[in-house]
């Protein structure tokens, strides 16, 4: 087997990029003697952010991987050559660049202009019914030479190409199942079940500062309002969950108009660090959620209640045999959880344990003890020692 063929494969088993798969091959082909000047590929994906992944290599400046929005036209791939193709039922095309009639595709333009004098391109079909979405790839090659490919160049091309598509799906397939996993639920627990924290009841103890948030008075909205109040919702979870990110945190949890959120306490993050983390994240998630109610100015305001508390919590598969959820318990969430609900009563947005508040790095002031649901003994609350407080630095 060619050294091509074998390294496509191997790159395949190892689980490359699809980025780093083209240029591999791009260059060896150009190193065979193929004049390549540009390569392409174009991968559908299943991805919240994106609905195509294009990747281009140039042998001058290498590869380009760019991620197509949803929101971006879909007219421009009907307009593309690839769209020509689906509609007259063709897998395959060679046009020649290098003669003075106009072109009938922008792409071809911004290949001539790197100096390219024809476009190959080819649709492989996956025809997957398991992931629909996933419905095939397209691929071009250029060259600079004067002509364009021989038909030898173009023999060899397309003898490799059953194997890069191959390669190619094998990856996003993979890819797929991260970016699921991560979407749905969490970075942390989506890289958990990956390797191999599948059984249930496994799991394991983390100590972490703990950061509950919930929407005040959604409920009760969401028994008048229509299903425009999804998209507000999105808006205030966003508001919670960008702060928890940019602080370090994890989000392990939504809970309908709230969320679960963790701080790791680790050998590299002491307490007074994820507290201080915690805290950040809370003053900010306030500010944003504030903001997001003066959007919708003469609507119902839905005002943020957060607790935080630090305790260790079991993190693992929970569940029914043939239905599992990757989820938080331990008596530190529902301490946390019932501390959310005093939110209101006390006429505070941050309510916060001992345990928080000892580590403070701004002024807290006491909310005297309280009973909380379900345990014995009471417990004494804080919160910030002024309304309105300034983020913090990190």
């Amino acid at each position: 087997m060619a050294n091509l063929e074998s390294w496509i494969i191997e790159q395949g088993f190892k689980g490359s990029t699809v980025g780093a798969l083209l240029s591999g091959c791009a260059e060896r082909l150009h190193g065979e003697g193929i004049p390549l000047l540009r390569a392409y590929i174009a991968l559908p994906t299943v991805n919240p952010a994106f609905r195509v992944y294009n990747h281009v290599w140039t042998r001058r400046d290498g590869i380009l991987v760019q991620g197509v929005a949803h929101e971006r036209n879909d007219g421009a791939f009907e307009a593309s050559p690839f769209g020509a193709m689906l509609r007259s039922g063709l897998t395959e095309a060679h046009w020649r660049l290098d003669d003075a009639d106009p072109q009938p595709f922008e792409a071809f333009g911004d290949v001539r202009r790197e100096g390219g004098t024809d476009y190959l391109a080819r649709l492989i079909s996956f025809e997957n019914e398991t992931a629909p979405d996933l419905r095939g790839i397209a691929v071009s090659f250029s060259s600079d030479r004067a002509g364009g490919f021989l038909p030898a160049d173009v023999a060899r091309i397309d003898a490799v190409l059953p194997l890069l598509g191959l390669a190619a799906y094998r990856i996003t397939l993979l890819n797929l199942a991260v970016d699921m996993l991560d979407t749905y639920v969490g970075l942390s627990a989506g890289r958990r079940v990956l390797s191999g924290e599948i059984r249930r009841g496994s799991g394991t103890t983390l100590t972490a500062a703990l950061f509950f948030a919930d929407l005040r008075g959604f409920t009760a909205l969401a028994d008048t309002a229509g299903m425009d109040l999804i998209a507000r919702l999105d808006r205030h979870l966003e508001a919670m969950v960008e702060p928890v990110a940019e602080q370090g945190g994890e989000v392990l949890k939504f809970m309908g108009d709230g969320i679960l959120a963790a701080f790791p306490i680790t050998a590299e993050r002491t307490r007074q660090e994820a507290c201080a983390a915690a805290i950040r994240a809370t003053q900010s998630a306030l500010q944003r959620n504030a903001a997001v109610n003066r959007l919708r100015d003469g609507e119902t305001s839905l005002d943020l209640d957060i607790a935080l508390h630090c305790g260790d919590v079991f993190y693992g598969n929970i569940g029914a045999a043939g239905r599992l959820d990757f989820t938080v318990i331990g008596p530190a969430v529902n301490e946390t959880s019932r501390m959310e609900a005093l939110c209101q009563p006390l006429g505070c947005s941050i309510v916060m344990s001992e345990s928080v508040a000892s580590v403070s790095p701004v002024p807290v002031r006491s909310l005297g003890r309280h009973r909380l649901r379900g345990l014995a003994a009471e417990r004494e609350l804080f919160t910030l020692s002024f309304s309105g407080a300034p983020a913090l630095s990190p």
